[in-house]
This record gives structure tokens, sequence and C-alpha cells, in this order.
């Protein structure tokens, strides 16, 4: 009687190999390195949206990174157009009078602020514009 080797003949089935779970060990990253990464991938986005004819290739990367930030639970926050409250959380690097400000108001965000899932990293760093006081016909400043 012949023999057969193992698997030959009639066919059975194989079970799939099982795919392994995907790689989520913890990593351990400085806090002040994701500030930042963070910051900087923030000015690149600010740059690209200012720039002309940036290529679609480029805002598509740019756009992978940020949602990989995200998706990571990192965000950032730029508080330009934001009126000014004194209790906001964010590091007041000047106060600049600019002409048809009604009230205080974030003119130029210098650095966003950092959250990791909702915490704070790093504080934002702003300018805030202030009225600037009108002077009256003979030179001295309306009260």
């Amino acid at each position: 009687m012949p023999s057969t080797p193992p698997g030959a003949g009639t066919p059975t089935s194989a079970s799939p190999t099982p795919t392994p779970p995907p790689l989520t060990a913890p990593v351990a990253l400085e806090a002040d390195a994701l500030v930042e990464l963070a910051t900087a991938v923030w000015r690149l986005c600010n740059k690209v949206e200012a720039a002309e004819g940036t290529s679609a290739g480029v805002r598509r990367h740019l756009d992978a990174v940020v949602d990989a930030l995200v998706e990571s639970g990192v965000q950032t926050r730029s508080y330009d157009g934001t009126v000014f409250d004194p209790g906001l959380r964010m590091r007041v690097l000047a106060y600049q009078p600019m002409a048809g400000l009604e009230r205080d108001e974030v003119v130029e965000t210098v650095r966003p602020a950092v959250y990791l899932r909702g915490t704070p990293l790093a504080l934002g760093e702003v300018i805030v514009g202030t009225p600037q006081e009108e002077s009256d016909e003979a030179g001295g400043v309306a009260q």
C-alpha cells in the first residue's frame, strides 16, 4: 500500500493566518519635545496656508501629519481675533495700541497653546492689541 505524504491528497481547509494586533505600546516622550513638534507643525500649517502655489501633495502630507497628531490626542490652539480677557490661560508678550480696535483683542498668536488629551502642555503666547487713544485737535488726549 503506497503511503501519501502529509498534506497531499485530499484538500484540507487551512485556517487563515491570524493578523497580529497593531502595535500600541506606550511610548515615553518628553512634553517639551511634543510641544516643539506641535508648534513646528502649527507654524508650517500657517506658512502653507499663506503661501500661494503650494502643491496639493504638500498640503495632503501636511494634513496627514496634523491628523496623526490629533489622533494621538495632541491639539494646538491659536487665539487670533479672540477678545482678550485677563482670565484666559495665555501668556501676553506685549500690548500694542492699534487704530480701529474697540476693545482689547489678540492680534497675533506667536506660539499656540498645546494640549495632550485636553491637558495643557504649554500656554499660548500672544500679542494683544488695545484701542488707540484718540487725541483731540489741540494735541491733548481725549477723555
